[in-house]
């Protein structure tokens, strides 16, 4: 997620006086794509972060 997006994420719960329900609805998943296409290329050239 861009920093952009978790501080609109933030002002809106703030902001919106949201409870954990609301927030659960507009909340990115992780890991963001970028996040995932870079471990992608990170294990393809054997440095994947979460390889044994």
């Amino acid at each position: 997620m861009s920093r952009a997006a978790g501080r609109a994420e933030s002002q809106l719960i703030v902001g919106w006086d949201a409870e954990p329900s609301d927030v659960a609805r507009h909340v990115h998943p992780h890991p963001a794509l970028s996040e995932a296409v870079g471990e992608v290329f990170l294990t393809l050239a054997g440095r994947g972060l979460h390889q044994r």
